[in-house]
């Protein structure tokens, strides 16, 4: 994730030089000079970036080293309304610096990173206007819930990255102290979470810490320590014990600490409903949507957008239902894939997505199961991205081992997997990129993309080719309805009542409609990314549709999207636009 960068960068300035012999070679030197500065200016971005945290650094390099990064001091950073501003200030001298560049003397590839970072700033800075509105606590995507797996993670290439782990676990009391302060500000501006919101994240800390010897950091470490190469026993032994020592004086207490400070701050929050009733809620949740999607249609053009592909699903719906009169009972009686272990899952997706996607860079895939202290909370599934110079390996959690959970899991695996997370993620990056554009949140494009190929998966699932179609158009109606009503509770000011009336039009469950409610009262926009990237890929297919007729093909459309990789959707459509150009030529 691209985080404000904590660091100014110092302007470097060109020199024009001119010769009496030829003004073209001096233009070419002064463009060279201007390429090789403005790749300069990227890379000092891309390492202040990186190193900004230890987790964040183990995460996007194997070898800091080969990009001149030393080690500094071993931090999870630091998480404040002062950190925050002073963050926003450099963005805004980076994108200064940015627009100095002439943008005609670049090369092809550094202008598509130019207009893409210059969006990604200009975003930043208008979500930044709303510091206090920030929530990084969460029942599912908080950091309270996602740090477990990360540290978990935490990559051991060197002897040295155990001691920097180590080092690193009782950071994670300083950070959570920096949130609690964060959340007690928040307070007082009346900007607190829900009681019930504060609930659940409760819950969420309390299942985690319940048993603290048994805790899975705990017995993860000693199997994860155990097989790593090189150690003496006496070594092995001595770093299970500082493991040990350090979750359950540090990281245990740490979350016993948030615990406290939530009870502490329950009651004082002053709205139970969405962001729309905070005084500045509606614009900052246009401004979260904006930077979440990576989308520039307006609200009213995603409402818009929401509501057309829940008709057009409705339609195909009604239409599968009169073509295919058994198509209902098929729907009832389908419960489980043809095939439901997850490594066989994997390969046949790698085989069967051939004929209509590039062909996959070779990598290794290890599927691990969620923890159960986690598993209530956490998502489904999840894909860890891995360093961009260690790409060879990756890990993909399911949450449940179970029969029931595996049956079905078919899909999931395509979304995390392939031709999902993994897959284009590996693309990008074997793609050598700016190395800047690795590190950058594109939510919209990652979940867009992976939601698009899980569609796409039911139809190489070895299923009815009906039934396919069915649970396509009722997933895409489903999780655009989620979407919907989001927006709905968020930017409309929807009541629960509004909510549930709303839902029960598509799935008729009371209970179900008030824990949907719930659900995204908890974690706004938490579906957009997914609705309106997938969206937002299908209005761009239709354009290469239209345009290219017959000669339009799946496999060169794909292409065009992995090549380009994670930016924002105008940006995407503006490209499109020349490849459809180049394909009609």
């Amino acid at each position: 994730m691209l985080k404000r960068f904590l660091r100014s960068i110092t302007i470097i300035t060109a020199i024009l030089c001119l010769s009496i012999f030829g003004i073209g070679c001096s233009k070419k030197t002064s463009q060279e000079q201007v390429q090789n500065e403005f790749d300069s200016f990227m890379n000092e971005l891309f390492v202040q970036e990186v190193q900004t945290d230890t987790l964040s650094l183990n995460y996007s390099l194997a070898n800091p080293e080969n990009y001149g990064i030393k080690y500094k001091e071993t931090t999870l950073g630091e998480y404040s309304a002062r950190h925050m501003n002073e963050d926003l200030s450099l963005s805004e001298n980076n994108l200064k610096r940015l627009l100095s560049f002439e943008y005609k003397q670049l090369t092809a590839k550094q202008k598509l990173t130019y207009e893409i970072v210059k969006n990604y700033y200009v975003a930043d800075l208008d979500y930044g206007d709303f510091t206090y509105y920030n929530e990084c606590l969460g029942p599912t995507t908080g950091i309270q819930a996602q740090l477990p797996i990360l540290l978990a993670e935490y990559s051991f290439y060197e002897k040295e990255d155990i001691d920097e782990y180590l080092r690193l676990l009782p950071c994670v009391y300083d950070y959570f102290k920096d949130i609690a302060q964060f959340e007690r500000e928040k307070s007082t501006r009346g900007l607190f979470m829900s009681d019930h919101v504060a609930d659940r994240i409760i819950a969420q800390c309390e299942a985690f810490i319940d048993n603290p010897k048994e805790n899975f950091l705990i017995q993860y470490f000693n199997e994860k320590i155990s097989k790593y190469k090189g150690l003496t026993d006496e070594e092995i032994i001595t770093y299970q014990t500082i493991n040990k020592e350090a979750i359950l004086n540090d990281v245990i207490p740490a979350y016993k600490m948030l615990i406290e400070v939530l009870y502490e701050l329950k009651g004082t929050g002053k709205n139970a409903a969405g962001l729309y009733y905070y005084p500045e809620g509606q614009a900052y949740y246009a401004s979260l949507t904006k930077l979440k999607t990576g989308s520039n249609k307006s609200m009213d053009e995603m409402i818009e957008m929401l509501d057309n592909a829940i008709q057009d699903g409705v339609v195909d719906l009604s239409s599968l239902t009169v073509s295919d009169p058994a198509i209902i009972d098929k729907y009832l009686d389908f419960t489980s894939f043809p095939i439901t272990n997850p490594e066989e899952i994997l390969s046949d997706l790698k085989d069967d997505i051939a004929a209509d996607f590039p062909e996959a860079v070779p990598v290794n895939c290890e599927i691990k199961y969620v923890p159960e202290s986690l598993s209530d909370y956490l998502s489904p599934a999840m894909y860890l991205v891995p360093p961009i110079d260690n790409y060879i390996n990756n890990n993909i959690y399911i949450n449940g081992s179970d029969d029931a959970t595996l049956s079905m899991i078919y899909t999931t695996v395509a979304h995390e997997g392939y031709p999902g997370h993994l897959y284009q993620c590996v693309y990008f990056r074997n793609q050598n990129p700016a190395p800047i554009r690795n590190v950058m949140n594109f939510t919209g494009y990652d979940e867009g993309w992976a939601t698009y190929v899980e569609l796409y998966s039911y139809h190489i699932a070895g299923i009815d080719e009906n039934l396919a179609d069915f649970l396509e158009a009722n997933n895409v109606v489903i999780l655009c309805m989620y979407a919907r009503a989001d927006i709905g509770i968020h930017y409309e000011g929807w009541s629960k009542t509004d909510v549930v009336d709303y839902i029960k039009k598509f799935i008729g469950d009371e209970k179900v409609a008030g824990l949907i409610y719930d659900t995204l009262l908890e974690e706004p926009a938490i579906y957009l990314p997914y609705a309106i990237g997938y969206l937002e890929i299908m209005e761009l297919r239709g354009e290469a549709e239209r345009a290219l007729g017959n000669d339009f093909n799946a496999k060169e459309f794909h292409q065009f999207l992995l090549d380009i990789g994670p930016a924002q959707f105008g940006v995407i459509e503006d490209y499109l636009k020349l490849w459809v150009e180049n394909s009609i030529n």
